[in-house]
């Protein structure tokens, strides 16, 4: 029996009166979605259809692995609706938003104590919101390598098409983001990777090392304040007093940014005296970055980057915008841009305040003890013998680094299985663990090395669960418990694991064992 006219014509139209199951748009698979479409199809199929895609997404609040925040409630949905219509590029036609990024940025250099002598009262401090922080690394890279093009030429009396012809470089340390790689990339600037000492401190570079690396064609240094492997400070404290040094013995003028992507919106808020000065309060930082969108709980893609002054370090990667009907300067590597990251960041600051931002870091802080703690307490099969070994340096005290727990199964128990199978199977019980091996590739010779300059070798792994604000105590409880099922499950299975852990020909793999002084807790 033919079809009837009214349902040819339903077919032809999608079945638009229908829920996307029972409509032909319902027959779409990615595969034929990858070719521009010829015609569209009803707003709501569209939804459902794209939803689809999101649903095979792990849950973003069972991710320990990111450190993106997360939470946000429909106040901020509304304003990132109103602020996505505003390219905030465009200071001349939209001079309230303007305003109120010079104004949030303002409060970003106040919380990282910026000198007040470089306030502006029209453009506020040097710096800028960015699409996240590793346009604001980028930039920061930027300014420190053309004021060393501008001290060295002076220094050799050369001009600048010579000075050009020079390849700097920048110190950095082995535990540093693709931000820096990408940096050195496509700026043309050599990477000198000083690898942390581990110790009782974690995973910290030192001041005599990074002295070290440095030479004339030295750029700066980058202080990592929170890496992202176990959430540990650099000592950007004793590595500026070194320089000082250093500068003054080689009348260099090395200086520091503080890559503070995690840290930087964790350290304003814990305990006073328990850190270390690492921000503009030490005369040789000169820049400082970090991602708004981390821990300073955005809930879109947002960086900020904030110089000591405009002289001879903003001003060179300033721009003079003035064909959009006024005058403007451009910091940022991506000129358009919506206002949402100041707009949101600005939400934040607004309804949280330095109490609410300090009791969000302390509640954090609590539940990576609890975890630490749970983990140090977990067995081997002979009930004697740690299950886990605690990396981060917070080991003993949750009051020195990023509200992070870095650990490693224990090399003592010779388990047929590694951190990443434990990630693997975790993940088939809902929650994400970031699991690696301790090492990383380096951006010069593509030569594997190990990540730390002694203790656990390239070839061994760990993990690291981020405790973000949506990790309660409730939450963390449940992903202990998930940890030990998972162990308990990978000590049966295991040995089918241990094959897919192949050794290349001629490799000889090495097993570390902890030091006695940094004991499991």
């Amino acid at each position: 029996m033919a079809d009837s006219p009214a349902a040819v014509a339903a077919a032809a139209a999608g079945s638009s009166d229908y829920p996307l199951f029972a409509s032909t748009d319902g027959r779409f698979v990615p595969a034929t979605a990858t070719s521009f479409p010829a015609k569209g199809i009803p707003r709501a199929h569209a939804e459902d259809f794209i939803e689809q895609y999101h649903l095979l997404d792990y849950k973003p609040r069972l991710n320990t692995s990111s450190y993106v925040n997360v939470e946000f409630d429909g106040h901020e949905k509304r304003l990132m609706e109103c602020a996505s219509r505003v390219n905030i590029a465009d200071q001349t036609i939209y001079p309230g938003s303007w305003a109120l990024h010079n104004d949030t940025l303002s409060m970003v250099a106040r919380l990282w104590n910026a000198p007040e002598d470089a306030f502006d009262a029209v453009n506020s401090f040097p710096g800028a919101q960015t699409v996240g922080s590793t346009e604001a690394c980028l930039l920061a890279g930027l300014a420190l390598k053309m004021r060393w093009r501008s001290w060295y030429s002076k220094r050799y009396g050369v001009d600048k098409s010579t000075t050009r012809g020079i390849l700097p470089n920048i110190v950095i340390s082995s535990c540093y983001q693709a931000a820096w790689e990408k940096f050195t990339r496509y700026m043309d600037v050599d990477l000198k990777i000083v690898r942390p000492q581990f110790d009782k401190n974690g995973f910290r570079i030192s001041s005599d090392d990074v002295a070290e690396a440095c030479d004339e064609r030295t750029i700066g240094v980058v202080a990592i304040f929170g890496n992202h492997y176990s959430g540990d400070f650099d000592p950007v404290g004793e590595i500026s007093r070194r320089l000082e040094q250093l500068n003054t013995e080689m009348d260099w003028q090395i200086a520091i940014h503080v890559d503070a992507a995690s840290g930087g919106f964790v350290a304003p808020f814990l305990p006073e005296g328990s850190v270390e000065a690492w921000d503009f309060r030490l005369p040789n930082v000169v820049s400082i970055s970090a991602s708004g969108h981390k821990f300073g709980l955005s809930s879109c893609g947002t960086g900020w980057i904030v110089w000591r002054r405009r002289h001879d370090l903003a001003e060179h990667v300033a721009t003079s915008v003035t064909y959009l009907g006024g005058c403007g300067e451009s910091y940022t590597l991506n000129f358009s841009r919506p206002a949402t990251g100041s707009y949101i960041q600005m939400y934040k600051f607004a309804t949280l305040g330095m109490e609410g931002y300090s009791r969000a870091i302390e509640n954090q802080m609590q539940v990576a003890s609890l975890i630490r703690k749970k983990l140090s307490e977990m067995r081997g099969e002979d009930n004697v013998t740690p299950r886990f070994l605690i990396l981060d340096s917070a080991y003993d005290t949750s009051e020195c680094c990023l509200p992070v727990v870095c650990a490693m199964l224990n090399p003592e128990l010779d388990l047929p299985y590694n951190d990443q199978d434990l990630q693997h199977v975790v993940a088939e019980r809902h929650w994400y663990v970031s699991a690696y091996q301790l090492s990383f590739v380096h951006p010069s010779t593509d030569d594997v090395q190990a990540l730390l300059d002694n203790g656990p070798t390239q070839d061994q792994t760990c993990f690291r669960i981020v405790v973000k604000c949506s990790l309660t105590a409730h939450l963390a409880t449940d992903i202990i418990d998930t940890i030990r099922e998972t162990v308990s499950f990978l000590d049966v299975a295991g040995a089918g694991y241990a094959k897919m852990h192949r050794v290349k020909p001629g490799h000889v793999r090495r097993v570390w064992t902890k030091p006695n002084e940094h004991a499991a807790c």
